[in-house]
């Protein structure tokens, strides 16, 4: 069997999919809020992307996910911007308020129909396997 040389982290290979104005104006107030959190979006659609194509996934399951992937952190558009963009360590009320990150992103999507394919994405992010948030992370 031929080994692939796949570079999974090489952005030349994200396909954008031509997302929609809805979804790219949801990015761009992202990245105006946090540049960090949209690139993070960005690399985070790259792998999704390039995992998909390693993984020979038919086209359409490869958009779903990807576009799931573009939209999965922007719930934090309703973290307030000194939670979201403060230096160091959370404490832990602020913690707890940037966790809901996922629901939040999940009602915007749920409330546009444009985005409403893509909510499960923005809510379970954070899910472990067994379904059990993983919440050990400081951000």
């Amino acid at each position: 069997m031929k080994k692939l040389d796949i570079d999974f982290y090489n952005s030349t290979n994200l396909k954008s999919y031509n997302l929609n104005d809805v979804m790219k104006y949801q990015l761009s107030m992202l990245d105006r809020m946090d540049v960090f959190t949209r690139r993070h979006s960005e690399n985070v659609a790259n792998l999704v992307c390039r995992i998909c194509e390693y993984l020979h996934c038919n086209k359409v399951f490869t958009i779903h996910a990807t576009i799931c992937a573009y939209l999965h952190d922007v719930g934090k558009l309703f973290v307030p911007p000194e939670i979201l963009n403060k230096p160091g360590r959370l404490t832990q009320e602020e913690f707890e308020i940037m966790k809901k990150h996922t629901t939040f992103g999940y009602e915007m999507c749920i409330k546009d129909l444009k985005l409403r394919p893509y909510a499960d994405g923005a809510l379970y992010h954070h899910e472990a396997l067994n379904g059990v948030r993983i919440s050990s992370r400081s951000y």
